[in-house]
């Protein structure tokens, strides 16, 4: 495991889990705990164990569980996740989403005043990172400028959104709400479990490189990396009202503030308006990721939208 996502199983997650709704103490006991391993069993993260400590060093072991042998597993190939699919998934990151906001409400401050190591978005990126950013960005819009040399329009419209990227990148600055964000929403970190063909379950994977940000940022990046047109242009609207349903129902019916009061028509605005940044990070993507015709018609339909 990487440093950060050590730091997150061993400090943030039995926090989180601690904040969830399922356990929040109830005025009656609980006969058994089946309920608790039910709802820890549904949550978005795997288990990680504390299996040894070097009392010398003081160095501990952590393992984490092995999803595959539940049955979980990586879509092959890069294969972009399906309607079905995407429902799960976003409703994993409500999860996360919720459940740090749930978290930050009960602290009475910001995350970062209790874990100083997670920070926002443009903290993250030093100058050197973001220099390097910025020169992946223009390898990889030459890339997508070659598959489509008809596209003039467009690519200028790439170029001048990373001329603006700041626009999006810095959101320290921003006075919306900041949720612990995944950030790395690619689909070789999401683990999904089937029954037959049916989808019914998701982990999510590799928390290195969390951060703060408004939570359609992980949705930008997941819609335009993880999926394609067909799902993206004809269920949109459906996952991200599920992913509201899902948001509501983590943060819990006693939370009267901050995004209990986010309604599915600001999500979708505001989905529509950070779409900058899941372009941002599909354009980069696409070092690995096909310049298709799935991502020509998605990013001709947020044009449309005025984002680009």
């Amino acid at each position: 495991m990487e440093k950060m996502e050590v730091k997150f199983y061993s400090i943030l997650a039995p926090d989180l889990l601690n904040v969830s709704v399922q356990s929040e103490p109830k005025s009656q006991p609980k006969a058994t705990n089946d309920g608790d391993q039910a709802h820890a069993e549904s949550l978005f993260l795997p288990k990680c164990y504390f299996a040894a400590t070097d009392p010398s060093s003081m160095v501990s072991v952590r393992v984490m569980e092995n999803l595959k042998s539940q049955g979980f597993s990586i879509k092959p190939n890069r294969q972009t996740l399906s309607r079905d699919e995407m429902l799960l998934t976003v409703g994993a990151f409500a999860q996360a989403h919720g459940l740090s906001h749930r978290l930050e409400l009960r602290l009475g401050k910001p995350l970062p005043e209790k874990y100083d190591w997670i920070q926002p978005l443009d903290a993250v990126l030093n100058e050197a990172g973001l220099k390097a950013f910025m020169n992946e960005y223009e390898k990889c819009l030459k890339k997508f400028a070659t598959a489509f040399p008809d596209q003039v329009d467009l690519v200028a419209r790439l170029e001048k959104l990373q001329e603006n990227s700041m626009k999006f990148l810095d959101v320290s600055k921003s006075p919306r709400i900041k949720v612990l964000s995944h950030g790395d929403c690619w689909v070789n970190n999401i683990m999904i479990k089937y029954e037959g063909d049916v989808p019914v379950a998701v982990k999510l994977v590799d928390w290195q490189a969390i951060k703060l940000s408004p939570p359609t940022y992980d949705l930008a990046q997941l819609f335009l990396c993880c999926m394609g047109w067909d799902v993206f242009h004809n269920h949109r609207d459906a996952i991200l009202e599920h992913y509201h349903q899902q948001l509501q129902k983590t943060l819990g019916p006693g939370e009267s503030s901050g995004l209990r009061s986010y309604t599915l028509e600001q999500l979708k605005a505001d989905f529509r308006a950070d779409c900058r940044y899941g372009v941002f990070c599909r354009v980069m993507g696409l070092v690995i990721l096909p310049a298709d015709q799935d991502l020509l018609k998605m990013l001709q339909e947020i044009q449309e939208w005025g984002v680009l």
